[in-house]
């Protein structure tokens, strides 16, 4: 499956949030000339945090921080929620950018872990 992920901070309200797209068509796929940016997510899910709490997260460390944004309805797989956790991080370093977007395909994510 192909997935995105939208995040955003609002510093005004304090607020993180967290988009989450999909494909949900099966299409066939070649992977040396594939673009999965030029795919049609669809939002399947979205949640907000407040800024504090996810800044209390971030002094405790990434573990902390994956903890804090994992939910019984927003449950990104181990691999997906570091680098999400990496984004936010920089979200909250960096004010110049309040938004980032990732994206992940599982074949591509499994591929990874059968070569470990």
């Amino acid at each position: 499956m192909l997935q995105r992920y939208d995040i955003s901070m609002d510093g005004e309200a304090n607020r993180l949030s967290i988009k989450e797209f999909a494909v949900l068509g099966r299409k066939l796929r070649n992977r040396e000339y594939y673009d999965h940016v030029k795919e049609n997510y669809s939002l399947i899910h979205e949640v907000t945090y407040d800024g504090d709490v996810i800044r209390a997260a971030i002094s405790k460390g990434q573990e902390a921080l994956i903890s804090e944004l994992r939910s019984d309805d927003f449950f990104p797989i181990h691999s997906c929620a570091e680098i999400i956790a990496e984004r936010v991080i920089e979200l909250f370093d960096d004010n110049s950018d309040p938004f980032s977007e990732l994206f992940f395909d599982d074949r591509a994510l499994l591929y990874k872990d059968d070569e470990k």
